[in-house]
């Protein structure tokens, strides 16, 4: 009999498939195997090395390399670029012991009876352990995520800054954002068993001079100030009473345009489940609360006295920053000069005059790039054109583009309009260089226009008020 279905059971077979992928990748993981594949090894060598049976190892290595996660040449194995950077334990970010952690952690293999149970919660979290395995885990983008983020607030490096960081388990953030912002000082503040871990970490990483880590309870305990900013990551799980009254705390510990930084996913309202419920629900099943929803914390936040300042978009650090009062109106016309003449310096006084694009066919400087994406912008443009929206002479024009056809990137048509001109056209090289420069300036540019992205109507045009006025300036004294 024949069934006529819409739906394809596909995704089941996948969701096995990937389960036991993770199976895989755990046991090699526990077995040590990646650190012993730095460089090409026979499974020989390396069942030796491991002290397990040959043929048993040859059949992991040969599924590992299945997976994609080992490469075989002969009989030789060697790990990808990945498992050497991240599964290795020679590697400064080996993730290792910090995936089987959670692995543990966030474990569901007790599942069915946790939900027929009715007993007394088992302690949800090794917060200690966490503590001690995940220092790699931070330096695989969430510190550089975060630097920026400190550092689109606050451009001046040298500028004294205190900051406090709750719940700051390894201390990383706080010892980072004190090595970045040199005259600045950073507090941890962490459950008594924790902090003795932290306190060891500040100390491996030379942070004890301007980071200090301080035992007590976030929901009881005073927390000092004023800070410059709070970090709140993770922690909104574990407040013990109102929300708004710790919010409230939080922001009487803030200086007057201070920011709190709230890190975590959450839902819409209380009657959705949170994004990562997935990865909390071990913990849930535990006695850990549900996670409050974006609605609770901006009204929250709305009663404490703070507003949306940006929102940190990161693919492992994600949150929403909120800043304490008005925001400053105190900047007088001469600060805002003053910061357009370094702009200006910095640019004159660049050394990147050339932009390289991952080949010796896609190195090219500045002025011939800029020739190209404006030929890309605007298909069919002639040199006069070029040379008048550059602000440059026509001979000058004239070399680059007789260069960049030399190279294969431009083409000339004739125009069929004036016959003493042409047109300029991009060729398919020219349009991958075209391409590369777009995302060049996607990537380097991101945070200004992150920055931009959410500014009122009228600040944006107070902005480029005053950029047309600093631009016909520029024209005269040139």
């Amino acid at each position: 009999m024949a069934y006529n279905m819409e739906n394809n059971p596909g995704k089941y077979y996948q969701i096995m498939h990937n389960y036991q992928e993770a199976q895989l990748l755990f046991a090699a993981i526990r077995l040590n195997v990646f650190s012993h594949l730095d460089t090409p090894q026979t499974s020989d060598a390396v069942a030796a090395a491991l002290n397990c049976d040959k043929r048993q190892i040859e059949l992991l290595l040969l599924s590992l390399t299945s997976c994609g996660w080992v490469n075989k040449q002969g009989g030789f194995y060697f790990n990808t670029s990945e498992t050497k950077d991240f599964l290795s334990r020679s590697s400064e970010v080996f993730l290792g012991d910090a995936l089987l952690f959670r692995e543990n952690m966030t474990s569901l293999a007790r599942l069915e009876q946790q939900v027929k149970s009715s007993g007394a919660p088992k302690p949800a979290y090794d917060f200690l352990e966490m503590a001690r395995v995940t220092v790699p885990e931070l330096y695989t983008g969430r510190v550089q995520a975060f630097l920026n983020q400190m550092m689109k607030l606050y451009p001046d490096t040298e500028h004294p800054l205190h900051l406090l960081d709750l719940g700051g388990g390894t201390g990383i953030l706080a010892i980072e954002f004190a090595k970045k912002f040199t005259n600045s000082r950073a507090k941890i503040f962490e459950a008594p068993d924790v902090a003795e871990v932290t306190k060891k970490i500040v100390r491996q990483h030379h942070g004890d001079q301007r980071v200090d880590v301080i035992a007590g309870d976030f929901n009881t305990d005073i927390l000092g100030g004023p800070y410059d900013v709070i970090i709140a990551s993770g922690i909104l799980n574990f407040v013990k009473g109102n929300l708004s009254d710790f919010i409230g705390k939080l922001s009487a510990s803030l200086m007057d345009g201070g920011y709190l930084l709230i890190v975590g996913q959450y839902p819409e309202h209380e009657q959705k489940a949170p994004p990562n419920m997935l990865s909390w629900l071990s913990g849930l099943l535990n006695g850990v609360p549900l996670p409050p929803s974006s609605q609770e914390i901006g009204l929250a936040v709305q009663n404490a006295g703070l507003t949306v300042a940006d929102r940190m978009e990161d693919a492992r650090y994600e949150g929403q920053i909120y800043r304490k009062g008005a925001f400053a109106s105190d900047v007088c016309s001469g600060d805002v000069i003053r910061s357009f003449i370094e702009l200006n310096e910095q640019i004159s006084n660049t050394k990147t005059n050339i932009l390289d694009f991952g080949s010796e066919d896609m190195t090219f400087y500045r002025g011939e790039i800029h020739i190209i994406k404006m030929i890309g912008d605007f298909p069919g443009i002639h040199s006069a054109e070029l040379a008048r929206k550059f602000g440059i002479t026509r001979p000058v024009v004239h070399k680059t583009l007789q260069k960049l056809m030399e190279r294969g990137l431009i083409i000339k048509e004739d125009d069929t309009e004036d016959k003493k001109r042409s047109l300029l056209y991009l060729t398919e090289k020219g349009q991958v260089a075209y391409r590369e420069h777009e995302k060049y300036h996607n990537e380097q540019d991101k945070a200004l226009f992150d920055f931009l992205v959410d500014m009122p109507g009228e600040k944006l045009a107070a902005i480029k008020g005053f950029l047309d006025n600093a631009i016909g300036l520029i024209k005269n004294h040139v």
